[in-house]
Parts: structure tokens; C-alpha cells; sequence
């Protein structure tokens, strides 16, 4: 496939950091709403690599009429799935981080369901900081894991 033009290393350095709540958990809808156009323009990624990203299930809009509008995570998971392109990394190799996030769900929902099953509104704040916090665990423990896999190769000579 052939190669976007900015190089690697810059997509890497144009990547926000991550935010200090690992999961903002929203409500209801998001202050973002864009068309696929608008969030091909806000991402640099053709439509056809954003047609990729939604048939692989890593990318969803919110249908209204015809027309899907993509939310702020989905211009997060556009720009990451942008920067793996860099490296030759496409659309199918990035499903394993849908099929992990959905696994890691099951598990948080595991623990804050006898939560949200109370009905009350501590017990809703305490789901959330529950999962909050297990989210942040699970970043920094995925991390590590990496690290540790990949020591090896990043040890020097």
C-alpha cells in the first residue's frame, strides 16, 4: 500500500500525550460531531483508510438520518491507526487492540456491575472510579508487559 507522507517519526511526535484520566467517561453525546469528510480532514487519512477502520470495527459513527458523525474518540482512534500506518501497520493487524479492549471491558464490567446493579448515586460514582482507576492499572500494566517483552531488543549492545 503505499506510504503516507508524513514520516514516522513525526506522527509519533505529533501524538498528543496521554491525559491524566486515562477514561473520561462521557455522559451523553460529545461536544465533537463530525461528518466522514470532516474527520478525514481532521485526521489526514483518506476515507478509504477510515472505510478500513469501520469494517475492521475500530472505528463507529452514531448514525443520524443518513449520515454517520464520528465522536472525539473516533479522531483519537483515526490518529493513532494513522501513525501504525507510518510504520506499514494497516487497518486489519490493529483489530487484536479491539479484541483486547473488549476482553479488558468484560472484565471491568465484572466488577462495577454490583456496583451499578445498587442504583444509587455513590454507588454510580464509585463505578466510575473503579473504573477509571482499573483503566489506568490496565495501561500501565500493558506497558510494562511490553517492555518486558521487547527488552532484548531494547537493551543496548
Amino acid at each position: 500500500s503505499p506510504s503516507r507522507p508524513t514520516s514516522a517519526v513525526a506522527a509519533a511526535s505529533a501524538m498528543p500525550a496521554p491525559a491524566e484520566d486515562p477514561l473520561p467517561l462521557s455522559a451523553g453525546p460529545t461536544s465533537v460531531s463530525m461528518t466522514l469528510d470532516e474527520l478525514a480532514g481532521a485526521t489526514s487519512l483518506p476515507a478509504h483508510r477510515l472505510a478500513e477502520l469501520e469494517r475492521y470495527g475500530l472505528l463507529a459513527g452514531r448514525v443520524v438520518g443518513d449520515t454517520p458523525y464520528y465522536d472525539e474518540d473516533a479522531v483519537v482512534v483515526a490518529k493513532l491507526a494513522a501513525g501504525f500506518l507510518d510504520f506499514g501497520v494497516e487497518a486489519r493487524h490493529l483489530k487484536m487492540y479491539k479484541s483486547a479492549a473488549e476482553r479488558e471491558v468484560g472484565l471491568f464490567e465484572a466488577v462495577v456491575l454490583p456496583m451499578l446493579k445498587q442504583r444509587n448515586p455513590q454507588a454510580r460514582k464509585q463505578a466510575l472510579v473503579a473504573l477509571t482507576e482499573m483503566t489506568r492499572l490496565g495501561q500501565n500494566l500493558r506497558a510494562a508487559m511490553v517492555r518486558q517483552a521487547l527488552k532484548d531488543y531494547l537493551a543496548g549492545p
